[in-house]
């Protein structure tokens, strides 16, 4: 059975990190006024390439090769976290607290402390398999900001994508399609978001030697992982 290996963000410290959805789609030919037909079946997977710099520790060379021949080819999967500066993090929606009685200000937000973390956002309706449409609590208490367009999220591993939203009732839209059902009261993980992925090919090993060998930057590619 596969095993899980955590990449912890502190070992990679990633130089750039690119995540995009790779869309199928194809060709079905011309229509009756000359004008390609392109269809897709709606699937799409996520790609994540990660771009580690030079490196001049020996332990940390050493940990990351560990990393790599665990992975064992495509077999294993990695628990990578998402570099996004512009994340939905403490600098967004920071840990807040209310009054020593307890209650809140009127609009219902508390003292905020970032240094504490990302306030929890929380489902408040269940989404089926195959959904792309959630909700979320914002009312609290303490009231919270809404996830923003284009903010990331996941749930168990699967990454998702803010598409659209509506601010009043705490709806978004996001994509892919919900990968499995995702109960109400779950917490959407931002700070980071996680990606369970798998290695491109079986030769990313290889690579990994080669660029440590000239003392280079390495870039390690993945694929969304399905079967856990």
């Amino acid at each position: 059975m596969p095993e899980l290996i955590d990449w912890p963000c502190s070992l990679m410290r990633p130089l750039d990190v690119s995540y995009f959805i790779q869309w199928t789609s194809r060709e079905a030919g011309a229509n009756l006024h000359g004008v390609p037909q392109i269809i897709s079946p709606d699937i799409g997977v996520w790609r994540v390439d990660i771009t580690i710099p030079r490196e001049f520790s020996g332990q940390r060379l050493k940990e990351l090769e560990a990393k790599v021949s665990r992975m064992r080819g495509r077999y294993n999967v990695a628990d990578l976290c998402i570099c996004d500066p512009y994340k939905y993090g403490p600098g967004v929606s920071p840990v807040q607290y209310p009054f020593t009685d307890g209650t809140w200000f009127t609009d219902g937000t508390g003292f905020a402390d970032p240094s504490m973390g990302t306030a929890p956002i929380v489902t408040t309706t269940a989404v089926a398999e195959g959904g792309n449409i959630l909700q979320v609590d914002l009312a609290g208490p303490p009231a919270i900001p809404h996830l923003r367009i284009g903010d990331m999220f996941s749930v168990n591993g699967f990454l998702y994508r803010v598409v659209g939203r509506n601010v009043p009732n705490g709806q978004i839209r996001f994509e892919p399609s919900a990968r499995q059902a995702i109960p109400s009261g779950t917490a959407l993980q931002t700070d980071p978001p996680h990606f369970y992925g798998r290695f491109v090919d079986d030769m990313q090993g290889q690579r990994t030697r080669e660029f440590l060998k000239w003392g280079a930057s390495i870039t390690l590619s993945f694929v969304e992982a399905f079967d856990r």
